[in-house]
């Protein structure tokens, strides 16, 4: 019989036979009993125990090792003897209350103290123990080897221990720890220092649907403690902290903005043409992406990544792998509560590589000469004359000619928007409770902003969690989890990463600090300021329950549980954008002409839009799960059935004309410009889900998965997929002949082969044919027209994507734990990836997804980690993670035209697959240009037509004619590589000395290919914008005819000829490696944080993205993408935080 530790409590108190309870307790304890038992938990021995002797136990399983295995074999022994066996080397103490017999760990002055056959007690020894830090450890247990007697320390970690005889071996045992055995041989003082067990820390890692051993763990999963990867940073991104944190697990994002990063997450080198993230599972409830972001970092316990046939048992949505988050739940114990504040600096790190005006003006001179080689006349300028160009380029500020335009090349807008910025974390949680409730709760509070300084660009969160435990008795358990987000973005409509594109020579302000208006309104700071508002305000609720009954009060259904769990969670978004009039004035103060005011037709053509969209999900799940152990063989088994169902409702709403700046409301707006529209979708997914382990004490492992998926999103006929997952282990340092060497610790083989699903690019209802209806504006006096479409081409015989994921694995622990590792290969197949198909441009609509493409991804991951001391107080680690992987489509039967840059899919490439044409150097002289011309101007060449203003001259690409047909054509591009990371890589150094704690970690790449295209990729690309600095003094002259960057030049067919036909020049390998975050901490010593009544106090400092070493050659961060596409960028930040954690 089993109670809980406030039953005990309750019984005690009413106990009042102390002295006669004393007297029966030993009467019985002195019964005689024979017991033989093998490999059987010690709960089921006290089950034996009570039907052989008639004597009633009653114990709290929560503070008894009741699920040990022990092997007896007692012949006529007292039940005492046999206590005193069964939990040796614990010291077990007994108390009489009615009939029954209470155990407990330690004694005191009421018990009655289980031991073996007395001694003659002789010497006394004593002592205290520690841990490396030399911090006391209460609760130790030490016994005296061979014999049942024992005792544990102290609060202080202090003890004294009576010896029978003078030489004797002590066994100092703690959770945690690594065991220690000193041999004593006369009375005195002996001081321990125990050893972290790191593989007992680290022992239990969660995976899909339950937790599971480390020792016994046959998958490829990585798993990464909360507290370490996660706090002391300044970002409130978990996606973003995890960055190189994991093997495999590739993170990049576009911008260092809060609440606009643009976080990417994918694993192993994807499976898919099609974009395949990660599914992420936040306490077991499946979630979108961006959750990840939003939780608060300081709520997570655990972050575990399965990926390969682990990830099998989420079957359809696991095919890009599965990221676990378990938050922290409640501690038995008194309430302790936790504080952790930061504010953080956030600073420029590296600043766009835009030219200042001077450096604008000098670009263009030297353009201006090189351009008169072709043309014969070096008077063609463009914008401002020669003399303007001159006195810019000599950093005088002036009047035009005409009097109507003031420029200065000393005006810099970098500066005056980009700056310093503050930012501030809280955090508060309260934690403990019993053995029948325990609860955690927290609460957060984030504001962090951009390095826009002179207006308010960032992000505010609110953090809600409460995770509620509740044991209706020893057979019900319940969990409760129950958590509301809120987070708020506001960001200017206009200007945000355009200070890349505006020349830097027109003044910002008139001398009667009105805004100038320059030509074209490239006023950025005016943008900025005026532009208009969006603020996007976003709330999450999410509620979860479980309840788990445990079946052993029926004897015959021992070791079997059924769990029922229920989730819903509530999305809701409101997103409020405005578009303001910008009001500038010329540089006599007037008002500015409408045709220059920023972004507007009409003096009065203002907007205000509303977006509201709302999210509902919510998910049901019956489990059963089933273990049991006989002789070393221990059987798990799983079997579970879910259901999940999301309703997604949108509204959008514009009006423009505003009738105010200052009022958001929409109403105001002019009706006839209405722009409306809205959505309603669902979508519905069953699944039936099992998982069988075995273990033979825990050497041989095999573990088997299945589950069958059933989604809406497919037609009735192709509706389920069954995808199935087998795992083996073996681990080597089991068998005998591992036992008796001393540099392997540990030594695991690991083999899987699972099958995973995917749907990614499809839409809920792409199954049936479908008309959009909408509205547009038509006819020379506006009119709102009702419209409609075909929206796309039905398929009902398409089906999941199917992945096929092996891995080959081995772990590794040697030199008494201190240096750990493990090493996986793993190969991923899709042979069923969803591609479009091509047709003919008159079908008039989107062509279907079809499952006919073929993927491959091979690649491996690695793990080093080396953890030791020096002397008493010095401990440091360091770790190392690396890995890579090479993709190929190996079947596309899409769209198959090769061009010069990035493409995305090539049929037997890599994904983003590059290809350039291949140059011979430049062209140096007027003779290698004529001889170039007459060698490659054959049929089809695009090489500009010589013997105009447009054609090649010394400085010029020589390309080279790969086919050798006399002509540069398509034909000739050559693959070059792939846009993809490789050799992704994390190093981890960590150092504490007595209260002082140290640690860093450095991310970066090997190795990535990248072209960059639009504004800043090329000299002049862009006439109406700025230019890259890092063109200047790189180009090719006469004097300077080694120089990497072909002839400056504003001419088009140059420039195109050069550049945007990517040439082999044009690629830059980025690789970096950045340190992405360092902390130094303090750990007040214990009496001073007694006399302030804490239980801790840590102060430290941190740095994110302190410094980096890179190969980028265009003067970008390593890890923007930026300058392609629509052209704009985010300045990335650095950031030094302050902080404190307290503890009482």
């Amino acid at each position: 019989m089993k109670l809980s530790f406030i039953q005990i409590l309750l019984a005690a108190i009413a106990g009042t036979y102390s002295y006669g309870n004393e007297v029966n307790a030993q009467e019985l304890l002195n019964q005689k009993v024979t017991l033989s038992v093998e490999q059987k938990e010690i709960k089921t021995v006290l089950t034996m125990l009570e039907a052989k002797s008639g004597v009633k136990f009653v114990y709290s399983p929560k503070s008894l090792p009741v699920e040990r295995l022990v092997s007896l074999s007692l012949q006529n022994k007292t039940v005492s003897e046999v206590l005193a066996e069964l939990f040796k080397p614990d010291r077990i103490s007994t108390k009489l209350i009615k009939d029954r017999i209470v155990l407990k760990i330690g004694s005191d002055a009421a018990s009655t103290e289980i031991n073996a056959p007395q001694a003659s007690y002789q010497w006394t020894v004593t002592g205290t123990v520690t841990d490396e830090s030399n911090l006391p450890l209460p609760g130790v247990s030490i016994a005296i080897k061979g014999t049942a007697k024992g005792t544990t320390t102290g609060v202080d970690g202090t003890y004294s221990l009576q010896l029978p005889e003078q030489a004797a071996v002590l066994v100092f045992s703690y959770v945690g720890f690594l065991p220690s055995e000193v041999s004593v041989t006369k009375s005195g003082t002996v001081n321990v220092s125990l050893k972290v067990d790191t593989k007992s820390l680290e022992e239990v890692v969660v995976v899909g649907y339950g937790t599971q051993k480390k020792s016994t763990l046959s998958g490829a999963v990585f798993q990464v403690s909360g507290d370490e990867a996660l706090q002391g940073r300044a970002t409130t991104n978990a996606a973003a902290a995890l960055q190189g944190q994991v093997p495999g697990l590739t993170i990049t994002r576009s911008s260092s903005r809060p609440g606009n990063e643009g976080t990417s997450i994918s694993l192993r080198g994807g499976i898919s043409v099609n974009a395949v993230s990660p599914m992420i599972v936040i306490d077991g409830i499946a979630s979108y992406q961006w959750e990840l972001s939003q939780i608060n970092p300081n709520d997570i316990e655990s972050i575990s990544v399965l990926k390969d046939a682990a990830a099998s048992i989420y079957g359809t949505r696991a095919a890009g792998g599965v990221i676990l988050v378990t938050t922290k739940r409640g501690e038995t114990g008194k309430v302790k509560v936790k504080y952790t504040g930061s504010a953080h600096l956030n600073y420029i790190g590296k600043r766009f590589p835009v030219a200042s005006g001077q450096e604008w003006a000098q670009m263009n001179i030297i353009a201006n000469t090189n351009d008169a080689v072709a043309s014969g006349s070096e008077n063609n300028w463009w914008l401002f004359t020669g003399e303007e160009y001159q006195r810019l380029a000599n950093n005088e500020a002036f009047w035009r000619s005409d009097g109507k335009l003031r420029l200065d090349p000393t005006a810099n807008q970098f500066d005056a928007v980009y700056g310093n910025t503050w930012g501030q974390n809280h955090n508060v949680s309260f934690s403990g409770g019993t053995d029948k409730i325990r609860t955690f709760t927290s609460l957060g509070f984030a504001n962090d902003r951009s390095l826009v300084d002179v207006v308010y660009d960032g992000t505010k969160k609110y953090n809600f969690r409460t995770n509620l435990d509740y044991s209706v008795n020893k057979w019900i358990k319940t969990e409760a989890n129950l958590s509301y987000d809120k987070r708020l973005i506001s960001t200017p409509t206009r200007g945000v990463g355009e200070g890349i594109q505006d020349m830097f020579i027109f003044p910002l302000y008139n001398p009667a600090g009105n805004f100038y208006d320059a030509f074209g309104s490239n006023n950025l700071l005016a943008k900025l300021i005026e532009g208009g508002r969006i603020n996007n305000t976003e709330t999450f609720f999410r509620l979860a329950g479980k309840a788990t009954i445990d079946m052993g009060f029926i004897r015959p259904l021992a070791g079997l549980s059924l769990t029922a769990n229920a989730n819903i969670k509530e999305r809701n978004g409101i997103e409020i954008e405005r578009g303001n009039q910008v009001t500038m004035y010329d540089w006599e103060g007037e008002l500015g002409k409408p045709d220059n005011i920023f972004f507007q037709t009409k003096p009065n053509d203002l907007y205000v839009t509303n977006t509201n969209t709302r999210n509902l999900y919510n998910s049901y799940g019956g489990f059963l799960n089933y273990n049991k152990s006989l002789s070393g063989h221990n059987l798990s088994f799983l079997a579970g059935i879910t259901s999940e169902m999301e309703q997604g409702d949108d509204l959008y709403a514009k009006r423009s004309y505003m009738a105010s700046n200052d009022l958001d409301a929409i109403n105001t707006g002019d009706a006839t410009y209405d722009d409306n529209s809205g959505n309603s979708n669902a979508w519905a997914l069953v699944s039936y889900l099992s998982r069988l382990n075995y273990d033979f004490k825990e050497t041989l492992l095999l573990q088997v998965q299945y589950r069958r998926d059933g989604s809406s999103k497919l037609a009735p006929e192709n509706r389920w997929a069954d995808f199935v997952g087998a795992e083996a282990g073996l681990r080597l340092t089991q068998f005998k002949f591992m036992q008796n060497q001393r540099l392997i610790d540990n030594l695991k083989l690991r083999a899987s082969y699972g099958e995973l699903g995917s749907l990614s690019g499809i839409g809920n209802y792409d199954y049936v044919s479908g008309i959009g209806t909408g509205t547009t504006i038509f006819g020379t006096t506006p009119t709102q027209t009702q419209t409609a479409w075909v929206s796309g081409l039905s398929v009902r015989d398409r089906s999941w994507e199917r992945v096929a994921s092996t891995n080959l694995a081995v772990d590794f622990t040697l030199l008494q734990n201190r240096l750990s590792g493990s090493f996986d290969y793993f190969i991923r197949k899709n042979k069923g990836m969803l591609v479009k198909l091509v047709y003919p441009s008159t079908l008039g609509t989107g062509s279907p997804f079809t499952n006919d493409g073929h993927f491959v991804a091979k690649g491996f991951e690695t793990m080093l980690a080396w953890q030791d001391r020096i002397g008493k107080d010095l401990r440091y680690n360091v770790g190392v993670t690396l890995s890579d992987a090479k993709t190929e489509v190996t079947k596309y039967n899409g769209s198959v035209a090769i061009n010069a840059g990035t493409n995305s899919v090539v049929e037997g490439k890599p994904l983003n697959s590059i290809y350039v044409y291949r140059t011979n150097g430049f062209l140096q002289s007027e003779e290698e240009v004529t001889n170039y011309y007459n060698a490659h101007s054959g049929s089809g060449s695009f090489i500009p037509v010589n013997g105009t203003t447009n054609r090649l001259t010394p400085g010029s690409a020589a390309k080279v004619d790969m086919n050798k047909d006399g002509a540069i054509t398509t034909d000739d591009l050559d693959y070059y590589g792939d846009a993809n990371p490789h050799y992704t890589f994390g190093i981890n150094l960590g150092l504490s000395y007595k209260g002082f704690d140290f640690t860093s970690f450095f991310q970066g790449v090997g190795q990535q290919y990248l072209v960059r295209t639009d504004k800043m990729s090329a000299p002049f690309r862009w006439s109406w914008t700025n230019q890259n600095r890092i063109f200047l003094g790189q180009t090719w002259s006469p004097d300077h005819t080694d120089a990497p960057f072909p002839v400056l030049t504003r001419n088009g067919s140059r420039n195109d000829w050069n550049y945007t036909k990517v040439n082999d020049y044009n690629v830059q390998n980025i690789s970096y490696m950045r340190c992405k975050s360092m902390i130094l901490g303090y750990t007040l010593p214990s009496p001073i944080i007694k006399k302030l009544g804490l239980d801790r106090l840590r102060l430290w400092v941190s740095g994110d993205n302190l410094f980096e070493f890179h190969n980028v050659k265009d003067g970008f961060d390593p890890e923007s993408q930026a300058a392609s596409g629509q052209g704009k960028v985010d300045v990335y930040s650095r950031t030094v935080s302050f902080g404190i954690d307290l503890g009482f």
